[in-house]
């Protein structure tokens, strides 16, 4: 009997382990207990409600979820959760991290998250960027933490000072007790002091110690119920991991702001400052760029290398700036080139490296991201070359003399060594300097991103990149972006690709003039042909006008690789497939050509039936047609084509850009016709079409186009477009008619008189026409107020005016309140309309010398100058909120809005324009947010 039992028992137990080996998955229990810490945010912790909650509860409650099974979280002090395991009061500790000890005490499961492991350090303790400057300090640790064991690995000579719980550790620093703590990526906004936490020991001061493996634990004796969990949690999706990380450990939870890594101690390019703000050249770059996409974003400061982890966890989505570096780029994938660096070779002053023997023996010094390794050591191949994580470190071990040097960024360092007063001890040696490109940097999977980014910053202008530029350097510092006029400084890779492609063939038209013709010496000239040289002089390239009679051959052409680039192209899904497009290099206003006594109305859309003809080139074509179905749009071959169809009567107006138009009505065959000026026509971006099959080429491209600004652009206008409207005499035809008129009786002298009178009247509406294109171009073209240009124009001159005087003036911010929903419920025409009564009423609040402009949307903002106190702006403030409390009456409907006021004060708030419409901005959201429909001063 005994025999057959025994025969039975190893048989199931053999049938249990080939069940386990075959990966017959064990069955999960119908009930599990599972311990966890009570303060381990955010990670595991009881919420104010008294309920488990973290990352770890998460994690687990959708296990349950998924297998139908119930669990228990049992929350305790963190010591103590350990002893509830060993004691069996639980089945298993949900996370914890993986160590050489718990290995040999308990079963632990796979690995789930990686977690970062750092030192907590005070605002005020100064010199401490590693674990080695903290040996003087007291470093606050809990009982059992994972983070004992980490910091006797990496320092074992610390001084460490244990604590019961988390808690009771943070009480000990706020007291003073200690200047350093241990802990995880976040501190916990649960603990009752955490704001005061946060401020004495800021995220961007942390120091870290090393990766942690977050994974769980069982007691020894329960392998099926391991082997059960291990199968249960391998079937948790990736995608899920991922959301949690983004719930918990993300800096702002918002699925809609974009969180952007700023490597801190990198001043002037990115850096924290003493009271916590994030700020530098790239910081002011990335916010630029927000406001152009009206995408929301969150700086989260942190050391190089932990956002970079972050980043390739999704625990951020940008890494705002990282040196070019294939080793560090892995698994990432560059999204903007944002700027290039210069580094040098600094020394200590009291060797003598002019001396090639003792420069042959020295010991330089690099960081960790250097990405000129191999160039120094090739310049300098007999030197001993040493890593270091910091610029401070490096500069240190030179002071001390256990460096000769170190290569580091020109600016950084001279910025370091004039904050320590120790400029005078180092030397920077000449012959020594390397470029290295700087990358904004995300997930290689986020294509979406990648171009979104691109978009955003194709709509920064270069001299807002110099301006930012010009408010962090100084001039004998240099700059990246002010260098781009003369030469644009392209990475090693651009230069080489323009080097190995000695011509670049760029489609353009033979018969647009003045943008695209051939002259009488048979040679492309015009617009493009001028805005191509202007790119080779400056990117020292080879772009080469090809001109092509006909548009669909150049096309196919452009489609077969024949040529690189096609100028003048628009942007249609259509294209997208054979060709990349550039950002947008030039701006063409349409115009209507007719006669003078022509039916026109300011709006296309407002106009009795007409004949337009337009060139059948244009891509505009189609949207004409389908946006004024009331019209007869006759496509021609030419400009001169429809210009004779209206002198001949076949047609009322001929439709083209301004440039096109000027230089035809020069011609005496249309003396008698006038330009017009419609209102609710769009504007014509230029483009290039780069292949796409030249990547590289899309990319140097719109480097040289962001170096043309509106200097270039009014250059090339006054050489190719003289609107001064008196091209319609042609002095040789006058001078001819004058011979012939000599002879003639009174009466064909008296019709002379009548065709001059008739002449000058032509010439007088020309006028006409060209003081409307000027007023066009600064101001709005629905509520006819300045526009944000000729704002940014006139407060700059006021700022010149009023700190020679010593005045005091005023911008108000004016956002309205309860415009949205009139727009979205009776349309944009209403919309529009209420915009216009509300610019009426703006203007009837404010002095002739005063200036209100819209800025864009539903903002408006208003220049007060000559105040003798804040108290006048006030005034004006109270003024349009007391008119705004009056119904609208609109065409449709009655309708109320209110308008949300930030005053900013000069000099008190700013003092350029961009200092003060950003005060004035920031002032108008703390309305939006404290009930709007009020005014706020900063103080």
């Amino acid at each position: 009997m005994i025999k057959t039992f025994l025969l039975l028992l190893i048989l199931v137990t053999g049938c249990i382990a080939q069940a386990q080996s075959s990966g017959v998955p064990s069955p999960l229990p119908a009930s599990i207990k599972i311990g966890i810490s009570n303060d381990t945010y955010p990670y595991m912790f009881v919420d104010e409600k008294g309920q488990a909650a973290g990352l770890v509860v998460d994690y687990w409650q959708e296990i349950a979820r998924q297998h139908d099974i119930e669990v228990e979280f049992i929350a305790a002090d963190w010591a103590e959760t350990l002893t509830m395991l060993d004691a069996g009061h639980i089945d298993l500790h949900g996370g914890l991290g993986r160590t050489t000890e718990r290995e040999q005490r308990y079963l632990l499961g796979q690995n789930y998250l990686d977690i970062f492991s750092n030192v907590f350090v005070h605002r005020d303790l100064a010199g401490v960027y590693n674990l080695a400057d903290l040996k003087p300090h007291l470093v606050g640790v809990v009982e059992s933490s994972t983070h004992i064991d980490s910091l006797k690995e990496r320092q074992s000579d610390l001084v460490l000072k244990r604590y019961a719980s988390v808690s009771q550790m943070y009480d000990s620093a706020l007291k003073g007790e200690i200047k350093a703590f241990t802990g995880l990526d976040r501190l916990p906004p649960r603990y009752a002091h955490y704001p005061e936490l946060m401020s004495f020991y800021p995220v961007y001061k942390k120091v870290p110690i090393r990766k942690i493996e977050l994974t769980f634990a069982v007691r020894r004796e329960h392998p099926q119920l391991l082997q059960a969990l291990m199968q249960a949690a391998d079937q948790m999706a990736v995608s899920f991991r991922d959301q949690l990380e983004r719930k918990w450990l993300s800096v702002d939870t918002n699925p809609d702001t974009l969180l952007i890594g700023v490597s801190i101690g990198n001043q002037p390019y990115m850096d924290v400052s003493s009271i916590g703000d994030v700020q530098g050249i790239f910081v002011d770059l990335w916010r630029l760029w927000s406001e152009k996409t009206g995408v929301a974003i969150s700086f989260v400061p942190n050391q190089s290398e932990d956002s970079l982890a972050y980043l390739r966890k999704g625990r951020i989505d940008v890494q705002m700036a990282q040196i070019e570096n294939a080793e560090k780029f892995t698994g990432l994938k560059p999204a903007y080139h944002l700027y290039n660096i210069y580094s040098s070779l600094f020394y200590n002053s009291q060797f003598d490296l002019s001396d090639p023997e003792q420069l042959n023996k020295a010991t330089i010094g690099l960081l960790h991201t250097a990405n000129f390794r191999a160039q120094l050591q090739q310049q300098l191949p007999t030197v001993q070359l040493q890593v270091f994580d910091t610029v401070e470190q490096m500069i240190e071990a030179v002071l001390k003399k256990q460096l000769t040097g170190f290569v580091a960024s020109d600016v950084i360092v001279k910025r370091r060594l004039a904050q320590n007063n120790s400029l005078q001890s180092l030397k920077l040696l000449p012959g020594i300097r390397y470029e290295s490109a700087v990358y904004s940097l995300i997930r290689p999977d986020d294509q979406a991103l990648y171009q979104s980014i691109q978009r955003g910053f194709a709509q920064i202008s270069l001299d807002e990149m110099v301006e930012i530029e010009k408010r962090w350097l100084g001039k004998e510092e240099g700059g990246y972006f002010q260098t781009f006029r003369d030469k644009v400084p392209l990475t090693q890779a651009e230069r080489q690709w323009l080097n190995q492609h000695q011509q670049i063939r760029v489609g353009v038209m033979s018969n647009w003039r003045p943008v695209e013709f051939v002259n009488e010496k048979g040679e492309p000239a015009g617009i493009t042909t001028d805005v191509l040289n202007l790119l080779n002089q400056r990117l020292e390239s080879q772009f080469v006008p090809t001109p092509y009679s006909d548009w669909e051959l150049l096309l196919d052409d452009f489609k077969a690789g024949k040529l690189q680039m096609v100028a003048n192209i628009s942007d249609v899904p259509e294209r997208r497939s054979f060709s990349a497009f550039s950002t947008d290099y030039w701006t063409l206003q349409w115009i209507m050509v007719g006669k003078h006594d022509a039916q026109f109305d300011d709006k296309v859309a407002q106009m009795r039936a007409q004949r337009i003809a337009i060139m059948r080139e244009y891509q505009f074509v189609k949207q004409l047609k389908q946006d004024f179905p009331q019209h007869k749009i006759i496509e021609v071959d030419n400009l001169d084509q429809g210009l004779d169809m209206v002198v001949s009567g076949q047609a009322d107006f001929v439709l083209d850009t301004v440039v096109s138009s000027g230089i035809a009505l020069r011609d005496p065959r249309y003396v008698n016709l006038r330009a017009f000026v419609p209102t609710d026509l769009p504007v014509y971006p230029s483009y290039f079409g780069v292949h796409k099959d030249l990547p590289e080429l899309l990319v140097i491209l719109n480097k040289g186009i962001k170096t043309i600004n509106d200097a270039d652009r009014k250059s090339l206008l006054d050489k190719w477009l003289n609107l001064e409207i008196k091209q319609g005499l042609d002095q040789r035809r006058v001078f001819i008619l004058v011979l012939q008129i000599a002879g003639l009786s009174l009466v064909v002298i008296t019709g002379f008189l009548i065709w001059n009178f008739s002449l000058r009247r032509e010439v007088n509406l020309r006028r006409k026409v060209e003081e409307k294109m000027r007023f066009m171009v600064g101001h709005d073209d629905l509520t006819q107020l300045p526009n944000r240009s000729l704002l940014i124009e006139r407060l700059q001159t006021a700022l010149h005016q009023h700190a020679r005087h010593n005045e005091m003036l005023a911008l108000m911010f004016i956002d309205l309140d309860g415009f949205k929903q009139v727009n979205d419920q009776y349309g944009h025409d209403v919309g529009d309309e209420m915009l216009v009564k509300l610019s009426a009423i703006l203007s009837h609040c404010v002095r002739k010398t005063d200036t209100v402009a819209r800025f864009g949307g539903d903002e408006f903002v208003i220049l007060l100058t000559g105040l003798v106190d804040k108290d006048d702006a006030a005034i004006v403030a109270e003024k349009i909120l007391l008119y705004l409390q009056e119904p609208l009456n609109l065409s449709v409907c009655q309708a109320s809005v209110g308008a949300s006021i930030g005053i900013a004060i000069y000099p008190h708030d700013g003092t350029d324009a961009t200092g003060l419409l950003k005060s004035a901005d920031k002032l108008m959201y703390q309305v939006k947010q404290q009930g709007k429909s009020q005014y706020r001063f900063s103080r």
